[in-house]
């Protein structure tokens, strides 16, 4: 049996394999207990190679290090809470979230969605990664080693612009040649995929305030426990932004995000929505976006960001090698899914090729800390701030002190 490691290894370093890849491929998915058709292994392989390319490309444009064939830019990654709510639904109570009441420590990793890395005034798909540390439960993807982690990966917009993996494959083999619209329109061969083409227009056509503002959604659907789910994080009610940034500066997002919490914190709620039966709520087309009124959103989980610092060098350069995998999960929960398949793959590949390019080491985090060093202060960089209350505190007037100063509390 060949090895799962020195395949994702072959797979992530170099496109010339010795052996047809539908049978590597068959022999990995074998022993991970993963069924998939011929063509499916076959479109997985691609999307493998052209992800590669897809990153050579755009290192050169956006020089070292070599990042990310998506969601290139990180916008920031920051240390937050994410809190089980103690009134979760019984039949949601599986793997992260059995525990009712429960807190993990997280990382999160705000992004935009381009290849290139971009100012952010410029329209595009919004991404964020949470990545809950400390995990207890089976990781369901072996392959996947290091610390017990589970990632939740949302972008901005409810749906995604390929239905599938043969979709994704397609697109990909454009992008690699840096055709962008090619697979959505082409005079010849003839294709015209219109439905699709708003979908993409409306991801990559988002502009934010900041990253801490939007809705974000998983897009792709998972199995928790015996439940078919979608996930989204929402602000929480009561949630004000300031415009902070001028919008004219390269890193507007990062300087907007870390103004805010210079002084404050940022809270988003946690929701599952659940697939119900006699619904349009398919499973394997990410262009479907499952109905509201039919299933709301239920809220499971809340986060909380501190008031920290997150621009340092050091936290810059730990969220570039910060690895996001929708298989980076345990016990009673799966990716659904052809897209989510591939993605099981293709981000380990990526992921492996990137670090290998850039010379480090990939980890997984076990804590808010940047580095494994036993006397790190995982603490070091979150702000205790005591915030003026904003009600007028003029609670009587006439209480004037002796020694003619103003009445107390009259400070509007």
């Amino acid at each position: 049996m060949i090895s799962i490691k020195r395949v994702f290894k072959t797979f992530a370093v170099t496109s010339a394999l010795f052996m047809p890849p539908s049978i590597v491929l068959a022999e990995t998915f074998d022993t991970l207990g993963m069924d998939l058709s011929a063509e499916e292994i076959a479109a997985i392989q691609q999307s493998m190679e052209y992800g590669r390319q897809i990153s050579q490309w755009a290192e050169k444009q956006n020089g070292a290090p070599f990042r990310r064939d998506a969601h290139a830019k990180a916008t920031g990654c920051v240390r937050a809470t994410f809190s089980i709510n103690g009134d979760i639904p019984s039949h949601f109570q599986n793997s992260v979230f059995s525990q009712p009441g429960k807190q993990y420590q997280a990382w999160i990793r705000f992004s935009n969605g381009d290849m290139l890395v971009q100012p952010d005034a410029k329209p595009d798909a919004r991404g964020m990664a949470i990545k809950l540390l400390n995990v207890e439960g089976g990781q369901i993807a072996p392959e996947l080693t290091g610390a017990k982690t589970q990632d939740f990966i949302m972008t901005n917009t409810p749906a995604f612009f390929n239905r599938n993996i043969f979709d994704y494959v397609a697109d990909m083999k454009y992008l690699a040649e840096q055709k962008r619209l090619a697979w959505f329109v082409s005079l010849w061969p003839p294709r015209l995929h219109p439905r699709r083409l708003y979908i993409a227009a409306q991801t990559v056509g988002s502009k934010i305030n900041t990253p801490l503002e939007p809705q974000y959604y998983s897009m792709l659907p998972y199995q928790l426990g015996t439940t078919a789910i979608k996930f989204s994080a929402r602000p929480c009610p009561g949630m004000r932004f300031k415009d902070y940034a001028n919008k004219s500066d390269h890193d507007f997002l990062t300087e907007a995000m870390a103004e805010h919490l210079s002084a404050e914190s940022a809270c988003f709620d946690f929701m599952l929505q659940e697939k119900k039966p006699g619904t349009h709520m398919p499973l394997d087309d990410a262009t479907a976006v499952w109905s509201e009124k039919e299933s709301p959103f239920v809220p499971v989980a809340r986060i909380h960001i501190p008031p920290q610092t997150f621009t340092s060098e050091p936290q810059q350069s730990f969220c570039e090698n910060l690895s996001m995998n929708p298989w980076h999960a345990v016990g009673e929960w799966q990716p659904l899914g052809s897209l989510s398949k591939a993605r099981r793959l293709v981000y380990h590949a990526v992921s492996q090729f990137r670090h290998q390019q850039n010379g480090v080491a990939s980890t997984e985090p076990e804590n808010w800390c940047l580095d494994e060093s036993p006397d790190c202060n995982q603490y070091i960089d979150i702000h205790q701030v005591t915030n003026t209350p904003h009600l007028s505190r003029c609670f009587d007037s006439l209480n004037t002190p002796v020694d003619g100063s103003a009445a107390l509390g009259c400070v509007q």
